[in-house]
């Protein structure tokens, strides 16, 4: 199955057969390169990006029919998206960790299908094996070492994103991989930020801490997120429906956990401050810290 990449194609499924979209005429090897198997996610009209996965039949060897995921920015004059857009592709194509998506120097491109004035924007980067967080919580409980495990895994790949004064803005359950062997990865830097950035109101409720709703993001805003993405992961429930009733900049969470001891959570709770200035500095902090426990059988 073919799939054509133009979002206002009426009939976007095709045989393996056909070259050109009989109902757009939209070429269906994008790029001279890649063919779309499927999406990802549902074809939303009213999400301004699509996600799909593809085959690549590009002319390395090592490449070749190796399935990937493209990103592909819709039709927008909004000029906040495309420049995100490409701030990601940016941010991707200069990170190197196993943690993180690869993107190669010419995974972006622009393309405009058939009887099209506009520009598609395009990204193609790895495709990461393995299930989401999200996804694995359903089916599965963490244990106290597997909690700390992670946390270490993260916090190290967070190291290398603040390093180059780059922060994700967007730290949640759906945006870790668990790969098979049983590692984590990062993923969606669709909200990043740089240094010298924009300071839109971005981040996913639940898990933004107030500062960057407010479009003033720094480096302890991704360690608050990666507070929040912990208690859902030791208790199963969302941090939004934590929210103390007599405070609602804050949750109450310990209750609800798998056995953790009290180290673990004070230093959850601490990520999750709600003043920035009393989180920890940054990820050498954290990892000192999590060098300190010791983890029961």
């Amino acid at each position: 199955m073919n799939y054509c990449i133009n979002p206002k194609c009426h009939n976007r499924q095709n045989s393996d057969a056909v070259k050109y979209c009989p109902a757009c005429g939209t070429a269906l090897l994008i790029n001279d390169r890649y063919r779309i198997i499927k999406p990802l996610r549902s074809l939303d009209l009213g999400h301004p990006t699509e996600i799909f996965e593809v085959e690549d039949w590009g002319t390395d060897e090592q490449e070749w029919g190796t399935h990937k995921v493209l990103k592909v920015l819709k039709y927008t004059n909004n000029s906040d998206l495309v420049r995100l857009f490409k701030q990601e592709a940016r941010v991707l194509i200069w990170l190197r960790h196993i943690g993180i998506p690869k993107v190669e120097p010419d995974g972006y491109f622009r393309i405009s299908p058939n009887g099209c004035s506009q520009y598609l924007q395009c990204l193609v980067m790895e495709k990461i094996p393995g299930e989401n967080l999200d996804k694995y919580l359903e089916q599965h409980e963490i244990s106290q070492s597997i909690a700390i495990d992670w946390l270490k895994q993260l916090i190290n790949i967070l190291g290398l994103i603040h390093s180059k004064n780059i922060i994700h803005r967007d730290i949640k359950p759906s945006n870790i991989i668990l790969k098979p062997d049983g590692k984590l990865a990062l993923i969606d830097f669709g909200s990043v930020k740089t240094e010298a950035g924009e300071s839109l109101p971005l981040g996913s409720l639940g898990y933004a801490p107030p500062e960057q709703l407010a479009g003033k993001a720094i480096q302890q805003s991704d360690f608050f997120a990666l507070g929040r993405t912990f208690v859902y992961l030791l208790t199963g429930k969302a941090p939004i429906n934590l929210i103390s009733d007599n405070d609602p900049e804050q949750i109450i969470w310990r209750n609800s956990t798998v056995k953790i001891e009290n180290y673990l959570a004070d230093f959850i709770d601490e990520m999750m401050n709600i003043k920035p200035e009393k989180r920890p500095k940054n990820t050498q902090i954290l990892l000192k810290k999590l060098k300190l426990f010791v983890t029961p059988p």
